[in-house]
């Protein structure tokens, strides 16, 4: 497999809106292959979302806020994380799976699995408490709660694997650094992490990530309104723009995983300015076709 589609044009590239504006803080895409959907959150506003990517329309569970993310699971459910609650969502309603065991003042923030199915879960301060480092933590299948992997963090955000499974890509967003470390898949360890990309102050948060069949990684730039491009190497390969200032995370998906969905927000923008920024599509959920293919979703077990 290539990981390249051929025959795009600049406008087939463009990033358009595939919903309409105004999410809070747009978050945590995934793609759902079984019922060819994305699913994503807003987090300040407790919704989910699941979106039909061609004609854009969208159902959307009520969970409660700050619902930070969300990934599918191998019995066709999907898991969300809520404050420091991961919820399993059924037919018949949430079902409390276990709680993150942090300070009450951090709450979830990006979760992604791992090749085998674990659930990995970062953790960040909630606005207005006191400054208090986050973490990394890892979710066995049917494990009472989580064991904390990594201290220590700033911002806990974007969570991604290499093509072969052997790197995780973990972005601490206010350090501006993405780190890969070396990726043991049987028992879900981490080597020592190496600095992949420290993204320069102007340009941007670096929020969440996306990896592709070719090893590419897509990095969402909140605050830098654009998605970067950077090859396994860790070089800037392309510098996707997007027409709102705040994209915050990116997935692949489409009939051919060919497609990047990008997620954007009207937060952090005092309330006063946000209803302006939705008029500029802030919020919206963005599909742009990239000439790569993107790696399937991995779904979480549950015991």
């Amino acid at each position: 497999m290539t990981g390249r589609r051929d025959k795009l044009t600049a406008q087939d590239r463009l990033p358009r809106a595939i919903t309409p504006a105004g999410a809070l803080l747009g978050e945590s895409p995934v793609w759902d292959d079984r019922a060819e959907r994305l699913l994503w959150v807003d987090l300040w506003g407790g919704t989910l979302h699941a979106t039909e990517p061609d004609t854009g329309d969208t159902k959307t569970v009520e969970v409660a806020p700050p619902l930070s993310a969300v990934v599918p699971t191998t019995r066709g459910t999907s898991v969300v994380t809520a404050g420091l609650c991961v919820l399993e969502l059924t037919e018949e309603g949430p079902r409390h799976l276990v709680d993150i065991p942090e300070d009450g003042c951090l709450r979830a923030n990006d979760a992604a699995v791992d090749p085998a199915g674990r659930l990995w879960i970062g953790t960040m301060c909630l606005p207005g408490r006191p400054g208090r480092p986050g973490g990394l933590w890892r979710l066995e299948p049917g494990d009472a709660a989580p064991e904390r992997v990594l201290g220590d963090v700033a911002l806990a955000n974007g969570i991604a694997w290499s093509p072969a499974g052997d790197r995780m890509y973990f972005v601490d967003s206010l350090r501006q650094l993405v780190t890969a470390f070396p990726f043991n898949a049987p028992d879900g360890s981490l080597g020592v992490g190496e600095r992949f990309v420290e993204v320069p102050r102007e340009a941007g948060l670096p929020d969440g990530i996306a990896v592709a069949a070719d090893g590419s990684v897509w990095v969402a730039l909140a605050g830098g309104g654009a998605v970067h491009r950077y090859g396994p190497d860790g070089d800037l390969e392309e510098r996707l723009e997007m027409p709102v200032p705040h994209p915050t995370s990116c997935a692949f998906g489409g009939s051919q995983l060919g497609d990047l969905f990008v997620t954007s927000g009207c937060w952090p923008l005092p309330a006063d300015q946000r209803p302006d920024a939705a008029a500029q599509g802030a919020g919206a959920l963005f599909r742009a076709a990239t000439g790569v293919t993107g790696l399937p979703a991995t779904r979480t077990e549950l015991g």
